[in-house]
């Protein structure tokens, strides 16, 4: 287990470091120049020459190797640079907005993980009765919905009409009123993703029940209840959590949609403002922690999996003893 906790933290250093490089690199080739961020509609004022001299203060003409060097040794030490528009440290402007990120990002991933894994086991023992249809229609059309509609759907409905919730910010007033900001977008975020986690278990749940084990065990006059929640549910589940962490992602890319529309102030609104204002810094900065989240939720998913199923932990063992 130990080999396996180590060989997959290696596989994730070296993902951040390819995925560092290639969006380094792409970031690199958005049109537009970092000297626009900085001073907005004077650029167009000053000469070629006054031009040349910003891109050179700020390295931009160097390799981009070179730059990538530089910039990876920075961060290395602990150095993110400073923000070309505001001129602030890119790690305190990522500080600021990352506890707003996890914050919805862990309601919604709640809000799915609960919601689905109910509804994917009851729908899977109760297939093709009223409520497995409804659901199933339900899922389909939260997946078909585009996030920013179905965010200004709840905004008319919760704000407009019944003036219950806020639309923008995180509020101010204590726990209540950050938890009444909190409450639509991470509904967005949870219903828009929230059918395949059903649909997925809903399968497994399904397929599993027809197993020859499943038989062999109620023949022996194991109780369904024993069957459902130490064979049945652990065997169908695999799959759903591999998914859960690969769709980790999924949420992070729905954020930026949804914390702009809702105001919410965390990594998703920051990283496309610094799209939008080239503060590649800032950009950089997002994304590498965005990639992080991506693969250490993937490693924790694997060493789930590896708990909940004992083939794989034996398979683990075997690997070691070698």
């Amino acid at each position: 287990m130990a080999r396996f906790v180590v060989s997959r933290i290696c596989e994730a250093v070296v993902a951040l470091l390819i995925g560092s490089i290639l969006c380094f690199a792409f970031i690199r080739m958005l049109p537009g120049t970092p000297a626009a961020a900085m001073y907005g509609d004077q650029l167009q004022k000053m000469s070629k020459a006054d031009q040349a001299r910003i891109a050179e203060n700020l390295g931009l003409n160097d390799p981009l190797y070179t730059q990538y060097a530089k910039w990876f040794t920075n961060v290395v030490q602990g150095e993110w640079g400073r923000s070309y528009s505001t001129g602030e440290e890119v790690k305190v402007m990522i500080a600021k907005a990352i506890e707003p990120t996890l914050a919805l990002m862990l309601a919604a991933a709640a809000l799915t993980l609960v919601l689905s894994f109910l509804l994917g086991i009851i729908t899977g023992l109760w297939r093709y009765s009223s409520f497995d249809y409804a659901v199933t229609v339900s899922s389909f059309v939260f997946m078909s919905l585009p996030s920013f509609w179905f965010a200004l759907i709840l905004m008319l409905f919760f704000s407009v009409y019944l003036g219950v919730l806020p639309t923008a910010g995180m509020g101010q007033g204590g726990a209540g009123d950050w938890l009444r900001h909190l409450i639509m977008p991470a509904l967005v975020l949870s219903l828009s993703h929230i059918g395949y986690y059903i649909r997925l278990l809903r399968n497994n749940i399904t397929v599993t029940q027809e197993k020859e084990f499943v038989w062999a065990l109620r023949a022996r006059g194991i109780s369904e209840r024993t069957i459902l929640w130490k064979h049945l549910v652990p065997n169908a589940s695999l799959p759903y959590l591999a998914f859960a962490g690969m769709s980790l992602s999924l949420l992070f890319a729905g954020s930026v949609v949804v914390e702009t529309l809702f105001s919410w102030p965390g990594l998703g609104r920051l990283s496309l403002k610094s799209a939008l204002a080239h503060d590649y810094p800032v950009l950089l900065a997002t994304i590498l922690l965005s990639m992080g989240f991506v693969i250490i939720g993937s490693l924790l998913i694997d060493l789930i999996c590896a708990w909940i199923d004992p083939r794989m932990r034996r398979h683990l063992v075997k690997e070691e003893s070698r």
